[in-house]
């Protein structure tokens, strides 16, 4: 069966829009015959209520459509890593808790009733192993013909199949500013786009549009033969989501 790729934005834990979008994605795919490929740019976690609600959508979502692919993101992989250790830096736990969002991460998991860090992280470990499973087995980059998805970028300056971990889910500087082609039309999140809608230039494609502070989020959808087809968005509007696209260029 044919597919077509639905790329989404960051989620943050607003496990509710991730869940529309997903139904709205199922609705789209079945219209056109062909089987959603799903791929999640990475912070899933973290900043909104949800996280736990929106890994369980993420890991059905790799169960049920097995093309379907989680890409890291800096978020997420903070979590993977202070939920496999049981000796961590203490200070920069804290920072994550407090700064970044990872309080309501636990709290979603009901991990802040835990005595120890190495407490939660062990319940985490034994209570939801197939979350931990997906974000170990995460991908870095997802390069499919002219595209490449990932969280946040890549190093212009490198070969795209010869890129750094933490670059690919970090980066900003030499990326956003970077003027020039590069080896792939990027797909990726993790900056949150100034108009908070996907912005689109002739190398980049930005679908980080906020959803844990603008209540909206974005996928990008991508037919096999690599064109370009519409935009879809999950918002919020007064305690409900509603769906809505927006055609694309071909």
């Amino acid at each position: 069966m044919p597919f077509t790729t639905y790329a989404l934005g960051d989620v943050h834990g607003r496990a509710d829009l991730l869940d529309g979008l997903l139904g709205a994605i199922e609705d789209d795919a079945r219209a056109s015959g062909t089987e959603p490929r799903i791929l999640f740019l990475g912070d899933i976690v973290d900043r909104g209520p949800g996280s736990r609600a929106a890994m369980d959508l993420v890991c059905r979502t790799l169960e049920r459509w097995p093309l379907s692919r989680l890409i890291l993101g800096n978020h997420d992989m903070w979590f993977r890593d202070f939920m496999t250790s049981d000796q961590v830096d203490e200070a920069r736990f804290d920072r994550w808790l407090m700064r970044v969002g990872g309080y309501q991460t636990m709290e979603s998991y009901g991990l802040l009733s835990a005595n120890s860090h190495a407490q939660a992280a062990a319940t985490f470990r034994v209570t939801y192993p197939r979350h931990l499973q997906a974000l170990q087995e995460a991908d870095g980059i997802v390069i499919d013909g002219v595209f490449a998805y990932v969280h946040a970028g890549i190093d212009p300056t490198r070969p795209i199949t010869d890129q750094e971990p933490k670059t690919l889910t970090m980066i900003r500087e030499g990326f956003l500013d970077h003027d020039g082609p590069l080896p792939r039309v990027i797909v990726h999140g993790h900056t949150v786009t100034r108009s908070l809608m996907p912005e689109v230039s002739s190398w980049r494609i930005a679908i980080d549009t906020g959803a844990y502070g603008s209540g909206r989020l974005t996928c990008l959808a991508v037919s096999e033969d690599e064109r370009i087809l519409h935009f879809m968005f999950a918002t919020a509007e007064g305690g409900h989501v509603g769906i809505t696209r927006q055609d694309a260029f071909t």
